[in-house]
């Protein structure tokens, strides 16, 4: 179970809990399936995916905690909807003789979504949660807002405080991959790869696969665009695209760094434990590693 994506966080205070009293904690969170009218659910599940006894909804390796949150949407298309709406409208302006308005229209509407939730048909996500308690980092392994909002909120119900805040630097990100990329002159050990996004009042340009030197790229710079998404790798253990938000995505350990736990164990379980370990650590030199280059983690005001 590898995190390809992540926004990361930063608890304000040490986490010190057991398994146990998390599991007991989080217990009123456990995933339960849309109901009725429900257009979406999400809660905890077993982080093994072990369905034959009672669910442990959190797993421990050694600093590291994981959860495993399941999210169920009901797929209504948007086309159906709009069919069956389209329908009922002709039928009443053809019977009635007279025209149908905004809020009768959008009461129709209503009424069909209200008919067809019950026959929809649910999809299925699985997003997990790391906490690292030696650090203090927290990461879901999704570049969504709403969706990492979602989990940190259902985890901060279940422990009634959870203060995790998203990781604030003391150097604009954006700014900081302007000027490395512009000067081709990253920090130590940090390599320009060959994918980027640059943004102005203007627009923006994607370029990926392309040499991020070319005299193309340094127009735009020129012209004031700034970088808010570049490709980096680290050390040549771990690749990554980084938005200016501190949020990865494409994460990638090195085939050398993956040998590493290359058929450890033929029980799965046991498996898992050594890759999410592995994750952990490679995470833990990532995260600090680009928290360094945008001038280190900012403090909290003092009151």
């Amino acid at each position: 179970m590898w995190f390809k994506s992540m926004r990361v966080y930063h608890l304000e205070t040490p986490f010190k809990y057991s398994p146990d009293e998390l599991n007991e904690l989080i217990s009123k969170q456990k995933f339960q399936p849309c109901q009725g009218q429900d257009l979406v659910r999400f809660g905890w599940t077993d982080v093994m995916g072990n369905k034959t006894q009672e669910p442990m909804l959190v797993h421990k390796i050694g600093n590291d905690y994981f959860f495993r949150c399941l999210f169920e949407k009901k797929m209504l298309p948007s086309s159906v909807v709009n069919e069956m709406l389209a329908d009922r409208i002709d039928e009443i302006q053809s019977t009635q003789a007279r025209t149908v308005r905004k809020k009768e229209r959008d009461d129709i509407k209503a009424d069909i979504i209200t008919e067809l939730l019950p026959k929809a048909f649910p999809i299925h996500k699985e997003v997990w949660l790391w906490i690292n308690a030696q650090y203090g980092y927290v990461a879901v392994n999704s570049t969504s807002g709403k969706v990492c909002d979602d989990i940190l909120a259902l985890l901060r119900k279940g422990l009634n405080s959870f203060p995790a805040k998203p990781i604030a630097v003391n150097n604009d990100i954006s700014s900081c991959l302007t000027d490395w990329l512009s000067k081709d002159d990253a920090p130590d050990g940090v390599i320009i790869g060959d994918e980027t996004e640059l943004k102005s009042e203007n627009g923006i340009i994607r370029a990926k696969k392309q040499d991020l030197s070319s005299d193309e790229i340094k127009t735009h710079l020129e012209a004031g665009k700034m970088v808010t998404s570049l490709a980096l790798s680290l050390n040549e253990e771990i690749s990554f695209i980084i938005d200016s938000d501190f949020s990865f995505k494409r994460i990638r350990l090195s085939d050398t760094v993956l040998e590493e736990n290359v058929t450890v164990s033929d029980d799965p379980a046991v498996q898992i434990d050594a890759d999410l370990a592995l994750m952990s650590g490679e995470y833990c030199k990532m995260i600090p590693a680009m928290i360094a280059a945008f001038g280190g983690l900012m403090m909290p005001a003092e009151d």
